[in-house]
């Protein structure tokens, strides 16, 4: 819970000027996605994440368990492994436009959940279906390989008020994923003479 909760922290400062106010986002976005749900016909499947506003329907819950949790972090703070994750997915708007979608790709590309500034990563949304109830997360192991998820989340844990190709800000998203694999990226030894 730590890591997701202190996203919305770290950049919210209700006195700064011009500061994104994630509760009042929130807020204003939970009628809507509740309304979103019902429309959908899913208000007896979807589960509603209490500490993010995220919306979720578990489709099949995959059958191979992965570890998270590094065990020999000593940062003291949460013990979180980057994974790799390979997702067949659909992003929509809530008006039903496909904005992004990998459903027919022949290779569909590993994606980090944690990437570093240069590499491609997933929304927050993603993160806090991966990882594990300890850290946040919707499931007590986290997600597993062969798992189908359809997420609804509001537009903090999406791409909040930045507009991102036809994507305007403050959009809430609708995600359909299907987790292929997971795994820790490859360690390459730097050799030094």
């Amino acid at each position: 819970m730590a890591l997701f909760i202190g996203l919305i922290a770290t950049s919210c400062d209700k006195d700064e000027p011009g500061v994104y106010d994630y509760q009042a986002v929130l807020e204003r976005e939970a009628p809507l996605l509740s309304a979103y749900i019902t429309a959908q016909g899913l208000s007896d499947s979807a589960k509603f994440h209490q500490e993010t506003g995220i919306w979720y329907v578990l489709k099949d819950s995959g059958d191979v368990a992965v570890n998270y949790l590094d065990s020999a972090s000593t940062s003291g703070k949460v013990p979180i492994k980057n994974m790799l994750v390979q997702v067949r997915y659909t992003g929509k708007l809530l008006d039903s436009t496909v904005f992004e979608q990998n459903i027919a790709a022949d290779s569909i590309p590993y994606l980090s959940l944690l990437p570093s500034e240069t590499e491609a990563g997933q929304s927050e949304a993603w993160k806090v279906a991966f990882y594990p109830k300890l850290v946040g997360g919707f499931f007590e192991e986290g997600l597993k390989k062969g798992a189908k998820i359809r997420i609804i989340t509001p537009s903090i844990f999406g791409y909040q008020n930045r507009s991102h190709g036809i994507i305007k800000e403050n959009s809430p998203l609708d995600y359909e994923l299907e987790v292929l694999d997971i795994k820790e990226p490859v360690k390459t030894e730097v050799k030094t003479d």
